[in-house]
């Protein structure tokens, strides 16, 4: 049963522009005339922009003793209504003269007039709530309620109890006349669709984020679910069946775990709109909601091979799912969407979770879910129940690490700050993972630890452990990919977020005693030695006195076994290339000479890796992340990681970080200049340059394009280096 919308609390201030402040003056003069001082406070007060919690009481007061003796039922009430709507729901909403004059049947041509017989026709309750403005662009004329506070408190007391929002909603949506009217119909239909499509967003400005519009998040909390569905059916068809309208009805089912319904209308947006990597993003996520019942439904319940058939199809039909969704974000140079590669991991670890929670495989035999999922092997009690599914489970260790190593990649490479530059409100990600370096490293250690069998072989010795076990160890303890490693750093207080006992230097220790003690001699594949030595270059921040810590010639001798072709490289690979033989000052003119080379090279095919991943996409949407600055030392100390700069600002406020790393106010701190070596180079149109042996030059991008001088001069500045290569900060002109 649907209940009845209660009364509901508006906690907004809204500060007003100058147009407005002058609106508010005027009306203010013209209720003088009628109304008790006590019901012009709320205006006095909105002019002056007072704020006080008293304010939506005196609302509240004004808009009650307003409304005595309106027709309920007039056209002109209506028209009140459908305005007070949408300037609740949509900011900045209007609607058009035009659009007013055509469902109040005027046909005043004779533009000298029309604004009389408009304003004539309203009700007096009508003329002083409704503010009348043109736009500035357009020059259309178009009214709106006097304020959000305003249209709120309309909307309430008009409604009643008898009637509510959806209702109205509805009748707004199916008004032929708004609907079809041509003039100024783009805008129209702009503010109609938001209304029913665009979520609250904090990166906008809104106070919180939502997954629905905020009008069917009302409907569905305070009416009841059933009436949102039915006007988002409404709105799909009332706009020609837009794929758009599909997917939230999609969301909204699987919200409210109708996953039959929900099911149909993600294939629907899908089968129109098959390359969109948002649509099968939604389709994937319904698989997981609807696994996710499941396996909380099999809770109470013992669980067998044969009982958990189902939920095990769907949470494949999930992760088949997100792997489209990768497929097609990665294939539109115009996309950012790492939605399905979350969506692999998470369904992932939560089928292992499942799988090992089963008497066949839990406790001390684990050992043979291992054995199942990365073997041949086939245990009797699954044969034949899971007959169809075997070859899908045997693959999942090799698909839910393929989505961590591309999720490690685009975190080593970008900063992971929230976008605020969202233009296509429709097109976003069913949830945003607000931590995803604190999500990677969980994940990634949960991961491991399910197929190296971690708490089975706490007290087993080294030497029993196979070299998958012992890879999968690695990455239970951080060490899987560079951006978990280095995160260690980041995170020492709880130990790269696992709540670890050990400290840092013990958990990176122990990283390392797990690969091979003779390194030179192994063979390791590429990654496997990138995180070798990444780990090093860890350690050395934490404690340059390890004895796990490996001579910094002994990691340069070790590149040896990287791929002699540059293409054939990793990012990460090329990355370690440049801090491993960035030249030191006392090296001969050969030895700079052949560490420029090498480095030239890797920075090459770096800037190639980096504008392939970067795709068709704004810079300032994918900021790239420093991972180390360029210091006074030499061998490992010539590196500070950026976790360092900690110790600087940790007096500072995390806003007062960021402005003073807008502002450039962090480089002047004498703090810095001890810590970071400050490089001399040159500007030459408008490009940074560094002088290399036999006079060379090695080109710095700069990471503020906006600080290099226009004119060319000899400058100083810092070196930080990243995934894209070395880039120059706070370039200072010589004097």
């Amino acid at each position: 049963m649907c209940k009845e919308s209660p009364q509901h609390n508006v906690s907004i201030t809204h500060k007003l522009s100058e147009t407005e402040k002058k609106q508010f003056s005027k009306k203010r003069q013209s209720l003088e005339k009628q109304f008790k001082p006590e019901f012009i406070l709320t205006f006095v007060l909105m002019s002056e922009e007072f704020e006080s919690h008293k304010i939506i009481e005196y609302v509240k007061q004004f808009v009650k003793h307003l409304l005595q003796g309106i027709d309920i039922k007039s056209v002109v009430t209506k028209l009140v209504l459908y305005v007070a709507l949408l300037n609740t729901y949509v900011q900045n909403s209007f609607i058009s003269r035009s659009h007013c004059e055509a469902l109040l049947g005027l046909s005043v041509h004779l533009d000298r007039f029309r604004q009389h017989a408009f304003e004539t026709s309203l009700s007096e309750q009508a003329r002083l709530v409704l503010i009348h403005l043109r736009d500035e662009k357009t020059y259309i004329k178009f009214i709106r309620i006097i304020h959000p506070l305003i249209a709120k408190e309309l909307l309430h007391q008009l409604l009643g109890d008898k009637q509510q929002q959806s209702g109205l909603a509805l009748d707004l949506l199916n008004n032929d006349v708004l609907f079809e009217h041509r003039f100024g119909k783009d805008q129209y239909m702009k503010f109609l669709r938001d209304l029913f499509m665009t979520r609250r967003r904090i990166s906008k400005g809104d106070k919180m984020d939502t997954f629905f519009s905020p009008l069917i998040e009302h409907v569905r909390e305070k009416e009841c679910p059933d009436k949102a569905i039915e006007l988002l059916k409404a709105a799909y068809k009332r706009f020609h069946e837009d794929a758009f309208f599909a997917q939230q009805l999609a969301r909204l089912n699987y919200k409210h775990d109708r996953f039959e319904e929900a099911e149909q209308w993600a294939k629907t947006a899908v089968a129109k709109r098959p390359n969109n990597s948002y649509f099968l993003d939604t389709r994937g996520q319904v698989y997981r909601q609807w696994f996710t019942a499941k396996f909380k439904a099999m809770k109470q319940t013992e669980k067998t091979p044969e009982n958990v058939v189902g939920a095990l199809e769907t949470a494949l039909k999930a992760i088949e799912c997100f792997q489209e969704c990768e497929k097609a974000a990665v294939e539109d140079n115009e996309t950012i969407n790492n939605a399905g590669f979350f969506g692999v991991v998470e369904v992932g670890c939560e089928l292992l979770k499942l799988i090992s929670s089963l008497d066949v495989f839990s406790g001390r035999n684990h050992s043979q879910c291992i054995k199942y999922l990365l073997t041949d092997y086939m245990p009797a009690e699954v044969e034949k129940p899971w007959e169809v599914f075997h070859g899908k489970l045997k693959n999942l260790q090799k698909i839910i690490l393929e989505a961590l190593e591309w999720i490690s990649e685009d975190l080593s490479y970008f900063q992971t700050d929230k976008n605020t530059d969202e233009e296509k409100t429709s097109e976003t990600v069913e949830r945003t993972t607000k931590y995803p370096m604190h999500w990677l490293v969980n994940k990634s250690s949960a991961y491991g630890k399910y197929f190296s069998g971690a708490s089975q072989s706490k007290d087993q010795n080294q030497g029993k452990l196979t070299p998958v076990m012992k890879r999968m160890m690695i990455y239970h303890h951080g060490g899987g990919n560079i951006t978990t490693i280095f995160s260690i750093l980041t995170n020492q207080k709880d130990c790269c977020g696992l709540n670890k006992p050990e400290s840092p230097v013990m958990v990176l220790e122990q990283i390392i005693s797990l690969y091979p003690s003779n390194p030179m001699g192994a063979q390791m594949p590429q990654s496997d030695l990138v995180n070798y030595i990444a780990s090093h270059f860890a350690l050395s921040c934490l404690s340059t006195q390890s004895p796990k810590l490996a001579a910094f010639q002994d990691l340069q001798s070790l590149t040896d076994q990287f791929p002699r072709e540059k293409q054939r490289c990793l990012p990460s690979t090329l990355f370690l290339l440049v801090l491993l033989f960035w030249p030191e000052e006392h090296d001969t003119e050969a030895e700079k000479e052949h560490k420029y080379e090498i480095v030239l090279s890797a920075v090459e095919h770096l800037q190639k890796l980096y504008d392939k991943k970067l795709k068709d996409i704004p810079p300032r949407k994918k900021r790239i992340y420093t991972h180390f600055f360029l210091s006074n030392g030499t061998g490992f100390e010539k590196f500070v990681h950026k976790s360092k700069f900690e110790t600087i600002t940790k007096m500072f406020s995390v806003s007062e970080k960021r402005l003073k790393w807008f502002s450039g106010e962090l480089w002047k701190m004498p703090e810095m200049s001890k810590l970071l070596k400050c490089v001399t180079g040159w500007t030459e149109d408008e490009k940074v340059f560094l002088e290399g042996p036999k006079g060379m030059k090695f080109h710095i991008p700069a990471l503020k394009t906006s600080s290099v001088p226009h004119n060319n001069e000899n400058v100083t500045f810092y070196l930080g280096f990243t995934l894209k290569g070395p880039v120059a900060y706070n370039i200072t002109v010589q004097t």
